[in-house]
């Protein structure tokens, strides 16, 4: 399959939906609940992929700045819409760093990275 990822952000999913679901001017970042290691605040993947010819299986992970897997794989039946959005409320997070990635898979192979930060609770 020849798809192509248009876009993905991470984003607070309690500005997301202040948006109305528009994320073009939405910083990425996840906000941490307490001093970590904590939960974070609920949030969004959200994605939109071009050339995708009908459905595929689009699985989807999140990774620490070191590469260890921090959100095992979510698998999502992708069919030709503008938009996908997932929302994550029970992740937690060992530490705040700006080098978090949500990488991408498409038929079993790495198509793409989106990096975000997770930031410690604001004072």
């Amino acid at each position: 399959m020849d798809a192509t990822l248009r876009y993905a952000k991470v984003v607070d999913s309690q500005r997301y939906r202040l948006a109305s679901g528009h994320i073009r001017d939405l910083e990425p970042g996840v906000e941490l609940r307490g001093e970590p290691p904590a939960p974070a605040a609920e949030f969004v993947v959200v994605r939109a992929w071009d050339h995708t010819d009908g459905a595929f299986t689009e699985t989807w992970r999140i990774v620490d700045p070191h590469g260890r897997t921090v959100r095992e794989p979510v698998d999502r039946e992708y069919v030709d819409t503008d938009e996908a959005a997932d929302f994550v409320g029970d992740q937690a997070f060992e530490y705040a760093d700006d080098g978090y990635e949500v990488v991408f898979e498409v038929d079993g192979l790495e198509a793409a990275r989106a990096g975000f930060p997770v930031r410690p609770p604001q004072a």
